[in-house]
């Protein structure tokens, strides 16, 4: 680019100099022959704009032909393109397009692309002007059924719209990632979701009944947990009397909360003296089956803290806390007065 400006700017001066010299000759002859000054000056005028006219289409062409040496001379690095396997798109921000390489035009054939990157074109464009510093850009862009990303570096164009804005030339290059996205959201599904189940009334429930009362009503329990776990896919443990652990995918979290973990409302559809409550405490979040098992725990301490009867589920370090229909998400508020009933009647038992 410099080397360019200088053989404009030298043809420029020489340009000046000639133009110096032919006033300089007017002058002289005018001199000696006033009769020639009108004549002279409307001369030099044309002289003057023929010069300007030439040195700006003298200009366009060298630079034309400035970079046709410098596409030729950079034969290597065309052929390595031609030759890529990622698609590669050379356009200016005004939508003129420049360049495709021959894996662009394969994996597109079909598909009227700049229909779907117009948008992203602009986007880039105001980033561009946002950030003049930053050289490089990533983007992500859905085409038909494919997920790419966008590698995206810019150079400033030569030309400018009409009103005398910046246009830029931008190198595309798309990475299909749709198997990454796939993997990814097959291993997001597959992460294990563990779920603590507690009976809040249990000995409440079974106190006053005869044994084959307290087995029959027992069962009941466990089926109603039973099948709502095998809706999911998941496994249900009995850990204690009163106490179930659920593991299941992460794709069913969803359902569940859809459902408004409708399996609160099945316990108490069972038959007994005593309606049957049931607390949840469900954690997709650390690293390990062991955290997020430590972490289903504390949720179910502030279950029973807010008084049971309820799911909470940790999520995007965020509590969801669902009973009967209604939904409401914790704002780090605990309910005291329920803390402070629960501590309470632990000290009287």
């Amino acid at each position: 680019m410099s080397n360019d400006k200088k053989v404009i700017e030298k043809i420029a001066s020489r340009a000046k100099i000639y133009l110096i010299i032919i006033a300089l000759l007017f002058i002289l002859i005018c001199t000696y022959d006033k009769t020639w000054i009108i004549p002279s000056i409307l001369l030099y005028a044309l002289i003057v704009a023929y010069a300007i006219w030439s040195n700006s289409k003298k200009k366009t062409e060298i630079e034309t032909h400035i970079e046709e040496v410098a596409w030729g001379m950079n034969s290597t690095v065309r052929n390595t393109l031609n030759k890529s396997s990622i698609p590669l798109l050379v356009v200016e921000t005004d939508g003129n397009v420049i360049y495709k390489n021959p894996k662009f035009n394969k994996e597109f054939k079909d598909i009227d692309v700049i229909t779907y990157v117009d948008s992203l074109i602009k986007e880039i464009k105001l980033e561009i002007e946002n950030n003049n510093n930053k050289k490089e850009f990533t983007k992500q862009i859905t085409i038909g059924d494919r997920f790419y990303k966008v590698l995206c570096e810019y150079v400033v164009s030569k030309k400018r719209d009409k009103r005398k804005q910046k246009e830029y030339v931008l190198t595309l290059n798309f990475v299909d990632e749709t198997k990454y996205n796939s993997l990814f959201d097959k291993y997001v599904n597959e992460k294990m979701c563990i779920a603590i189940a507690v009976i809040d009334n249990f000995e409440e429930v079974i106190q006053k009944l005869s044994p084959d009362e307290k087995a029959d009503t027992v069962a009941k329990i466990d089926k109603v947990l039973y099948d709502w776990a095998s809706a999911t896919n998941g496994l249900v443990v009995k850990d204690e009397r009163d106490t179930y652990v659920y593991v299941f995918e992460q794709q069913y979290l969803a359902e569940i909360e859809k459902n408004k973990v409708n399996v609160l409302d099945l316990v108490k559809e069972i038959d007994s003296k005593v309606p049957i409550t049931l607390s949840i405490s469900i954690s997709n979040e650390e690293n390990t089956y062991y955290e997020r098992y430590k972490s289903a725990m504390d949720g179910i301490e502030i279950v029973l803290g807010r008084g049971g009867d309820q799911c909470i589920i940790r999520k995007e370090g965020k509590y969801k806390f669902y009973g009967g229909n209604s939904l409401e998400v914790e704002k780090r508020t605990r309910v005291k007065a329920r803390i402070v009933a629960h501590t309470i009647e632990s000290l009287i038992q």
